[in-house]
């Protein structure tokens, strides 16, 4: 049985979500997270990842192309689909 819901509620601006575009091209709303790693006390960092409809991320120029959102650019390192694939995880690089 497919999830059929409308998912837009949840990449609303009003609430947590903000525009991005992708490859200089609108792409939806994402939901921005920027934590803060700390890995066996020797590696610290910031792992910056969105999380969006794969419907507004679906296409081959995803993976390596630019995410711009806040006025910063990331390089989309890599697209993984999360659940039954309706919303994806983009795993982000400063650039």
């Amino acid at each position: 049985m497919a999830f059929d819901e409308d998912l837009s509620v949840f990449f609303d601006e009003d609430d947590f979500a903000v525009a991005a575009t992708l490859n200089g091209t609108a792409a939806g709303n994402v939901i921005f997270d920027r934590d803060y790693l700390r890995q066996l006390g020797i590696v610290e960092g910031a792992n910056p990842v969105a999380l969006g409809q794969s419907a507004d991320y679906d296409g081959t120029d995803v993976v390596n192309g630019t995410l711009a959102l806040s006025g910063t650019s990331y390089t989309v390192r890599s697209r993984e689909p999360l659940d039954d694939g309706a919303v994806l995880l983009l795993q982000l690089e400063a650039q």
